[in-house]
């Protein structure tokens, strides 16, 4: 297929898409680095990323928020210990600013292919409008989620009364004394079931699978504390580094031993004691108790989650969904239960994010072909056989223990690195024998972590593979990401095969 012809003229150095947390960070770091010639790309109408289109009751991050934002730009104001998502969104927008970046950023502008000009040897960047930019480098710093993933339910379109997914929420819905069923129990739902709850009559929550939930320990933040954060910048350093070393030291040693060992069954004990201790119905015990390893599906956070199913109005369904149906839903016992309202809190599709805007390099070679068997990268950020393109969170960069923010700034120096080595004459690829060894080591690795304990979760694929998690530390990620080895790359000039 013939490239379409640019309608730009002027070829910028880097194209970065999304304008979330990845593209705020890429934008920060190429001006740092001298590099002027970029522009960030985002569908949305705002800045923000996962953080604009995550706009439910009670959303907030489940990672604390002063080690939840940009190492170089602390904010010693944030209003709770996990802030709300509007705070983040600002903070997001607010960091934009600072750094002189809104004049970068274009929005409400949907990408729908990245092509490789084998003429030219730049990306060019289609977009819905038929227009297109071309680049000499690409970085993919859209996260993954935002997708809605619906978990198969059938039947969604028979129902007559209002639904949303808690991903697309819909604030014009009023459920003030509204019968409402939320079809999931697991991150959204933790946080938005309380809400609703406050305000429908009935609340029917439908659970496939139990959960481990821990309690958040949430508070506000005096206007002491913020002073003294603002004031004193050692203290909000010492405050992250332990908040830091919090999950490298307590939460990364559940990963391991495929939750077996002492600490891990301990550590489930202790998690579901929390919620005997908190839910009343005793019945209800069994239905909220894991028959799989802590960590084997993400862990929850939440102070009042269980605290809500106490409540008379609020009804735990613990059998899932077998249909949806005009009026309500049907539980897969066959039960009908008829409601006015349909909240999905069913999830995010992950891989979707990867898959959904076509990439096709030198001679055609297409990412989602190359990709149709397992997803993989090196070090999370590059393929072979795609110069000059880089994944914020690409495959296998995801770690359950630390702040995806620290991990996209680890990240984004390896890349700024890449970028630097490759200039603006020439290519650098990934040798293929580099990747192929590194993705190995990986998937090895993670077949002794609790995520291959066999529970059934959005990390582990049907074939048992893990595209989507990384089997180590923060800190080993840090170290493998300081300084790139140029030895593992080809690097060519543009138009030639010229290795050097």
């Amino acid at each position: 297929m013939t490239a379409t012809q640019n309608t730009n003229d002027t070829v910028l150095d880097v194209i970065v898409l999304g304008a979330g947390f990845s593209g705020i960070d890429a934008g920060v770091k190429l001006r740092k680095a001298n590099i002027s010639s970029f522009k960030i790309y985002d569908m949305a109408d705002k800045i923000g990323g996962v953080w604009h289109y995550n706009r439910y009751p009670g959303v907030a991050c489940d990672v604390a928020s002063h080690l939840y934002c940009y190492s170089y730009e602390p904010n010693p104001n944030w209003s709770r210990k996990f802030s709300p998502g509007a705070e983040i969104r600002d903070y997001i927008e607010a960091v934009a600013t600072k750094y002189d970046l809104l004049k970068h950023i274009t929005l409400n502008t949907k990408v729908t292919e990245i092509r490789f000009n084998d003429q030219t040897q730049l990306w060019d960047v289609s977009f819905a409008d038929g227009s297109q930019q071309s680049s000499r480098f690409v970085i993919n710093g859209c996260g993954g989620l935002h997708e809605p993933n619906y978990a198969g339910i059938q039947g969604r379109n028979q129902f007559k009364g209002d639904s949303m997914h808690s991903a697309r929420w819909n604030s014009n819905v009023d459920f003030t004394g509204k019968r409402v069923a939320v079809v999931g129990s697991a991150a959204s739902a933790v946080q938005l079931v309380p809400e609703l709850a406050k305000v429908a009559s009935e609340l029917k929550v439908f659970q496939r699978t139990p959960n481990y939930i821990m309690p958040r320990f949430d508070k506000a933040f005096s206007d002491k504390e913020k002073q003294r954060f603002s004031k004193f910048k050692l203290l909000a350093k010492l405050y992250r580094t332990f908040l830091f070393y919090k999950g490298e030291l307590l939460s990364y040693p559940l990963v391991k031993n495929k939750g077996q060992s002492k600490y891990s069954l301990g550590a489930a004990e202790k998690i579901n004691g929390f919620m005997k201790m908190m839910v009343k119905d005793q019945q209800k015990h069994e239905s909220l108790t894991p028959n799989y390893p802590a960590g084997c599906k993400r862990i929850l956070l939440s102070d009042n989650f269980f605290a809500t199913l106490n409540n008379d109005n609020v009804e735990l369904i613990a059998k899932g969904v077998g249909e949806v149906v005009e009026d309500g839903l049907i539980d897969a016992d066959g039960q009908m239960h008829e409601v006015d309202i349909i909240v999905y809190a069913t999830g995010y599709d992950i891989d979707k994010h990867m898959f959904a805007l076509p990439i096709v390099g030198p001679k055609g070679l297409s990412l989602q072909q190359q990709w149709a068997e397992l997803p993989e990268a090196f070090e999370a950020a590059t393929v072979t056989g795609f110069p000059n393109l880089f994944f914020s969170t690409g495959p296998n960069s995801g770690v359950g223990t630390t702040s995806v923010v620290y991990m996209i700034e680890q990240q984004m120096n390896y890349i700024i690195q890449a970028i630097q080595a490759a200039g603006s004459t020439k290519l650098i690829d990934v040798k293929s024998s580099v990747m192929d060894s590194y993705n190995n080591e990986i998937q090895t690795a993670l077949q002794n972590t609790v995520w291959a304990a066999g529970c059934k979760s959005y990390y582990r694929r049907e074939d048992g593979k893990i595209s989507t998690l990384y089997p180590y530390n923060a800190r080993t990620f840090k170290k493998r990401h300081k300084k790139i080895n140029l030895d593992q790359y080809n690097i060519t000039d543009r138009k030639t095969s010229n290795t050097h």
